[in-house]
């Protein structure tokens, strides 16, 4: 379409941030933490053990859709986030901080602003990433991990070191958002198609023939081109193999944790150098959802309900 007799350009064609704010059994609320009014859609009685989720870097809020009513009908006080720079959240310019550990601050200081001492805390892709990385560096927030098709940020390098060719997307992925960010954020058609193409490598043949997956697809492009969450997006797709300080490294997780992934053999090896990163005696499972790749939460929500809420102890 032309405007003007000239293309549309990106800043002509941003939506505004409401384009995520949408309808459903759950409540649009706004909570400061340090310095930042971060946007959760929040479902569940008051007082009731607190679930934080939390979207991989291409995605927000609206992720969890389908499971936050579910969830809370199973006895949680239910929280979807977007992180800083994402849809509804406040978007700082990025040198204030889109770092591993200043993402994580957020979410350590997200859990007392929501009236909680600790969380159950479930993330996929990037927000599994900063989920492994809190519950190492903040564990009295973390009362269980789940993690969606994510790993440690240290166990991922070295399982993408040892055996790369199970991992050429990810590296692509890797390479490609450690370009300039200014380069990447005027060519938002290269992030555009990062989106796009992060929804259909991730989901499953099945799913890609509903009308559930091409609604993701659109509104995952709409929010993306929201004012400045291009630039959220680069910087947190770089924290999925962040480099952490020595002292962090090795630190072992001491929630129980959950691993939900797709079935395939990569995830076998690396869960193997998972099980290395929780604490001996820690409960660890892993398992997959029958017709689901690495979006549960999307693709399978009633499946991905029940292995949560059985895992939580409230099945």
């Amino acid at each position: 379409m032309l405007i003007d007799g000239r293309e549309p350009t990106l800043a002509r064609s941003r939506p505004r941030p409401d384009v995520v704010e949408l309808d459903g059994p759950f409540d649009h609320a706004y909570v400061h933490a340090r310095g930042l009014r971060l946007h959760v859609a929040i479902a569940g009685a008051p007082g009731a053990p607190l679930v934080l989720l939390l979207p991989d870097a291409f995605g927000g809020w609206y992720d969890y859709a389908q499971v936050i009513a579910p969830l809370a009908a199973r006895g949680f006080r239910v929280a979807a986030v977007d992180p800083r720079g994402y849809g509804l959240s406040d978007k700082p310019p990025y040198q204030s901080g889109f770092s591993a550990r200043s993402l994580v601050s957020d979410l350590a200081g997200l859990i007392p602003a929501l009236g909680y001492e600790k969380a159950s805390v479930i993330g996929a892709d990037t927000g599994g990433t900063l989920a492994w990385i809190l519950a190492t560096t903040h564990p009295a927030r973390v009362d269980h991990l789940v993690s969606i098709s994510s790993a440690h940020p240290v166990d991922l390098r070295r399982a993408v070191a040892a055996r790369p060719w199970d991992f050429l997307w990810m590296l692509q992925r890797h390479l490609l958002f450690h370009l300039p960010a200014t380069a990447l954020t005027r060519a938002f058609g290269l992030i555009e198609r990062e989106i796009r193409h992060f929804g259909a490598l991730n989901t499953s043949a099945r799913f890609h023939r509903t009308e559930a997956f091409q609604e993701m697809q659109t509104l995952r492009a709409k929010a993306g081109r929201i004012d400045r969450v291009p630039t959220a997006i680069v910087h947190t797709a770089r924290v999925l193999m962040a480099p952490l300080s020595l002292k962090h490294q090795k630190v072992k997780v001491c929630a129980p944790t959950l691993i939900l992934h797709a079935p395939q053999s990569l995830w076998a090896r690396l869960i193997d150098r998972t099980r290395e990163r929780v604490a001996p005696g820690t409960m660890l499972t892993a398992t997959s959802l029958p017709g689901a790749k690495n979006l549960p939460h999307i693709e399978a929500p009633e499946a991905f309900v029940e292995a949560v809420a059985s895992f939580l102890g409230k099945a």
